[in-house]
Order: structure tokens, then sequence, then C-alpha cells
């Protein structure tokens, strides 16, 4: 009987060492489209690298960062409405621009809520691990008038 115990408590170690999880490894807010091409070049390559792992994208409506060229300074304005809908579609015209539209399979987005500044959370999923949770702080968002804008409007990414 102790030698089916130690095997049982043995067997729940072996398991829960190799126990695989969802790991966050990057996080952005309103960036530069520099930026925005350097972290959609990491999820490419963690895509490539391991075949069977899934990168999901939380993607938090916040405060966004826009230059006044009238008052020649950036201010931090409300979102439009859609804007993590318009960050998306940004992100999904990157994949079908650089020729890597089949690793859209493998990504998936999440409108996770809202948080006090825009922010879009990069985490990878092994198969088999449970996805990970949305963490808004905000119940209710305000919403300026006007078009969303996308990650990178200046560029044709």
């Amino acid at each position: 009987m102790k030698i089916i115990w130690l095997t049982f408590f043995i067997l729940i170690f072996v398991f829960s060492t190799f126990a695989q999880e969802a790991q966050k490894f990057d996080e952005i807010g309103d960036t530069s489209c520099e930026d925005y091409l350097n972290r959609m070049a990491e999820v490419v390559a963690i895509l490539r690298f391991d075949q069977t792992t899934k990168v999901y994208l939380l993607i938090y409506e916040g405060k966004e960062q826009r230059y006044n060229a009238r008052k020649d300074k950036s201010e931090i304005l409300l979102p439009a409405y859609g804007s993590a809908k318009a960050r998306i579609r940004s992100i999904k015209k990157f994949f079908k621009v650089h020729q890597q539209e089949s690793l859209l399979e493998r990504i998936v987005f999440v409108e996770a809520g809202f948080r006090e500044e825009l922010t879009v959370e990069f985490w990878q999923v092994p198969l088999g691990a449970p996805s990970p949770k949305p963490t808004p702080t905000l119940t209710k968002m305000k919403y300026r008038k006007g078009k969303p804008k996308e990650f990178c409007i200046s560029c044709y990414c």
C-alpha cells in the first residue's frame, strides 16, 4: 500500500513540474511604428520556432497619445470607439503584407476590456495550456469623437 501511495505522489510531482502554462512575454502601450514592427517580428519568430504554440494578444482600450500639429506637442486623449478593433486590423494587415498570413491561425485576439492607457499584452500559450485571463482595471471607458487609429498609419505594413 505504501508503494502505491509513493508512486501516486511521485506521478503528481512529475506531472506538476512539467505542466505548461501561458507566459506573458511582452507588453506595449501606444507605441511608435518602429517599436510595433519589432514586436510583430518577435511574434513571427516565436510562432515559427514552436509550431505547437499559440500567441494570445490581449488588447485593452485606454487613453492614447496623439501628436497635435497645431500645438506642436503630444497629448493624451481618450480613445475613439472601436480602437481595440482598429489595432487588431493593423496587426492582421501586418501579417498579410509580410506574407505571414498562415501564422494568423495561431494568433488569438482578445478585446480584453479597459485600462487607464492603451495596453497590448503578448502571451505565449503552449499546446494544452489554459488561455490567459484578461485583467482590466476599469469597468467603463469614455470615448472621444473620431475614427480609431491603427498602430502603424505612417507606413505600409
